[in-house]
């Protein structure tokens, strides 16, 4: 395995992350700060104006709201700690054979709306997205009530004693009838990745404090040696697909929370660059992720997950866009060049995707990988399918920046 070395191919250069941030691009930030003073100076990329327009927006959204919390699912079921993190694995359904449905099966592919309905995680991801774009608005316009705002915010979901959520997933991706927490439940937590700028950006706000800074560092450390100890959170690491890549990228972004980034840079420069030898082949396919029944899907998630390593991994010095391990395997660029060709042809994908073929999952690799691969392949696809104003905000700041 090789990781950080030229292997056959030209890597353009790009910025490291300016700042201290792990996933925010420096340059990127700079830019919607000049965007949101200088909205009519055309120097500015129209695609920053864009962003801070709709960072600010989203923020108004937030203010004032009642702050987000799980404690108030009443689906408690094995766990009777209205604290503990709850959820349903979202592909599984009542057993139309039993009389009382239980256990419950696998429909691989297929949402359960109930399942969805009763589990956390739709909170947990409106919590995220808050806190994200709260803090990202304080820091573009300086206004006190965005930062004041995402530290509520943070509070009510991991400090406060009446709200905060216990720091494990043991009852994560649940099936009735059979399992009362999976380790695949971590798959539900792993936009924390997108935390560590949060708590960054909020570093110099008034609202947020000393106490709130320790309090949440020990929750971290909590969080992350439950994942590293736990039962569960062993499962999750010994998964051979998305799960475990995706383990390794959330472990990294927690351990760089409890101020232990020397063990984050472990995981990112040994166990992810080790998962990606063993997930992509040396001619780009992800065969853990193709046998699914949204193999497109899972291609691009998986690989879309590995890029956000990737960006967090190169903030801490390690290069993983230019990694080739033995035979060729490993390969992010190569795993792009596969996908590539079916976002124009998708009639050409012959394995099995009972979901809409939609081009939009891509849009984040394909942002990264123009920038990171001199690859005109890979650049015109981004050009037709992933033109960088429309991406998702938090995507935008955290794609590379050429020189």
């Amino acid at each position: 395995m090789q990781v950080g070395g030229l292997v056959g191919f030209a890597l353009v250069s790009y910025l490291r992350a300016e700042g201290g941030y792990y996933l925010i691009q420096g340059e990127r930030l700079a830019q919607l700060k000049s965007a949101y003073v200088g909205r009519e100076d055309p120097l500015i990329p129209t695609e920053a104006k864009v962003m801070a327009t709709k960072i600010v927006r989203e923020a108004d959204k937030r203010v004032g709201k009642p702050v987000i919390t799980i404690t108030e699912n009443e689906n408690l079921q094995a766990s009777k700690d209205p604290h503990d993190y709850f959820s349903i694995g979202r592909y599984f359904w009542s057993d139309p054979s039993k009389s009382d449905g239980l256990p419950w099966i696998n429909r691989d592919g297929e949402t359960n709306p109930d399942a969805v309905k009763a589990s956390d995680e739709k909170k947990l991801g409106e919590m995220i997205h808050a806190v994200e774009y709260l803090s990202l608005a304080y820091q573009l316009t300086g206004n006190e009530k965005y930062g004041a705002e995402a530290a509520r915010y943070l509070r009510g979901f991991f400090l406060e004693v009446e709200t905060k959520m216990n720091p494990h997933l043991n009852y994560g991706q649940s099936v009735p009838g059979k399992a009362t927490g999976r380790g695949s439940g971590l798959i539900d937590t792993r936009r924390f990745m997108v935390l560590p700028d949060v708590l960054k950006l909020l570093e110099k706000c008034p609202a947020w404090t000393t106490q709130d800074r320790e309090e949440m560092k020990a929750w971290w450390t909590a969080y992350g040696d439950w994942m590293q100890t736990s039962k569960i959170g062993l499962q999750e690491k010994k998964a051979p697909n998305n799960h475990g890549a995706a383990y390794d990228v959330q472990l990294s972004a927690v351990l760089v929370m409890a101020e232990k980034e020397n063990e984050a840079k472990k995981v990112l420069g040994e166990s992810l660059p080790a998962r990606l030898d063993d997930h992509i082949t040396a001619d780009g396919k992800q065969p853990r992720e193709l046998v699914r029944t949204k193999s497109w899907s899972y291609s691009c998630f998986n690989l879309k997950n590995i890029c956000k390593g990737a960006v967090m991994a190169r903030s801490l010095g390690i290069d993983l866009w230019s990694q080739e391990g033995e035979g060729g395997r490993g390969s992010l660029r190569k795993a792009m060049l596969y996908l590539v060709p079916f976002l124009k042809n998708p009639e050409d994908w012959s394995e099995k995707q009972i979901t809409k073929f939609d081009t939009k999952e891509a849009r984040v690799w394909l942002n990264d990988g123009a920038v990171v691969y001199d690859d005109a392949g890979i650049r015109n696809a981004q050009k037709e399918f992933a033109p960088m104003e429309k991406a998702d905000a938090e995507d935008w700041i955290s794609t590379p920046v050429q020189k």
